[in-house]
């Protein structure tokens, strides 16, 4: 499931590769993640969840805390928070 390490052109391609790859742990998914409804509704597990944040650090080559899902809870609000670190060229956690 790894990508080579590359910032995304945009948002607009950071939040198509996330729903993209959630989509990739829910296979028995119905119908399509939506970028607007929060990741917890879909079920992850916290398994699911940590090996989700490892894809985004490798992705995007920055450190991310597992608790970031939690705290921008939908994967639009993830994105845009993720494009402002990505932007910022600082990680969270060397801040």
């Amino acid at each position: 499931m790894h990508q080579p390490a590359s910032a995304p052109a945009d948002y607009e391609d950071l939040e198509s590769w996330l729903v993209e790859r959630v989509g990739q742990y829910l296979p028995g998914l119905a119908e399509p993640v939506d970028p607007h409804r929060e990741i917890g509704e879909y079920g992850l597990d916290s398994i699911a969840v940590v090996a989700f944040v490892a894809d985004v650090e490798d992705r995007l080559a920055i450190s991310v805390d597992p608790t970031a899902v939690w705290d921008h809870p939908t994967i639009a609000q993830l994105a845009k928070y993720l494009m402002t670190v990505v932007e910022d060229g600082v990680s969270p956690q060397a801040a």
